[in-house]
């Protein structure tokens, strides 16, 4: 029998009913509790600090997510024990529909035409050109991929900038950090969807807002800590930055002191651009399982060195 601890196990039925067409032979228990203690498998998003190094019988660590940062700054997290990500199509179909939302609401002035409506006011604006606009996604894997591809569809000019050479179809792709400045320059719309390393802390400063057209729009849905929150103030106050959609924060949940609450030109997304989905997501954590618990490699095993 294998036992897997299960943090936030209020809301463990339906991970309980969806793994057992795929897993033979499991029970879930509450992380927190002295059967999750001795689990052989922890499933969990955010667990407190601290626990799995309280885990003598762990064999396996799987992310209810893609971004696993929040486990690898826990330095108590025992490096030998796989730790694996979720790479589910569901969650890059959904935060593509989340970017393209916010992208296409700031390209077609959608909020100038919502507050005059509340005035009722009938008064149209030149149109944006509806093709040739530069989209630079950072981070082409397996979400930003999927992002960039549909921008191009939609007649946008895409680039991509990832850490390593690679081919997208209708997307030029940057690498590097010797290509960093030529990606940014002139990019009309720039989106995040980078994991959190040492590399990207910060990555989204006043340096790189200079390096984008003027009145650029920003979408931040890869860690809040990428973004330094100052930088992005003062951007928009110069006009430099036109306006933002963040859907990850530094503090979560964004504190109501925060000046992002109020800000006429941010768009504020409680961190749901891309949900977990039992549905689409429960054949890979049991395939995960089973190979830890069987001695295999696990697919998507996070590389501590990389970050990812």
């Amino acid at each position: 029998m294998t036992v897997i601890a299960f943090h936030d196990f209020a809301n463990s039925a339906d991970w309980q009913k969806k793994l057992q067409p795929y897993l033979d032979g499991f029970t879930l228990v509450d992380l927190m509790s002295e059967e999750g203690r001795l689990a052989d498998i922890a499933l969990v998003w955010a667990p407190p600090p601290g626990r799995f190094a309280e885990m003598p019988h762990l064999k396996g660590i799987i992310d209810k997510g893609q971004g696993v940062d929040h486990i690898m700054r826990d330095p108590t997290v025992p490096r030998h024990i796989p730790l694996v990500r979720l790479v589910d199509p569901d969650m890059s179909d959904a935060l593509s529909h989340w970017v393209i939302l916010a992208a296409l609401d700031f390209w077609r002035d959608a909020g100038y035409y919502r507050q005059n409506q509340r005035q009722k006011i009938w008064k149209p604006i030149v149109q944006r050109p509806a093709t040739g606009a530069v989209v630079g996604i950072m981070g082409v894997g397996a979400i930003g991929s999927v992002v960039a591809r549909r921008f191009a569809m939609l007649g946008f000019s895409v680039r991509g900038w990832a850490r390593t050479p690679r081919l997208i179809d209708d997307v030029s792709v940057y690498a590097g950090a010797d290509q960093f400045s030529d990606f940014l320059d002139g990019v009309n719309i720039l989106v995040s969807v980078l994991p959190l390393t040492p590399e990207t802390d910060g990555i989204m400063n006043a340096d790189l807002f200079n390096r984008l057209a003027k009145g650029a729009y920003v979408i931040n849905g890869g860690r809040g800590q990428q973004l330094v929150d100052a930088d992005l103030i003062a951007a928009l106050e110069s006009g430099q930055i036109a306006g933002a959609a963040l859907d990850v924060f530094h503090q979560e949940p964004l504190p109501d002191t925060h000046p992002f609450w109020d800000h006429p030109a941010v768009t504020v997304w409680p961190h749901v651009a891309a949900q977990t989905n039992p549905n689409t997501a429960a054949k890979q954590v049991a395939a995960a399982i089973s190979a830890i618990m069987a001695g295999r490699e696990p697919d998507n095993r996070v590389e501590w060195a990389r970050g990812y």
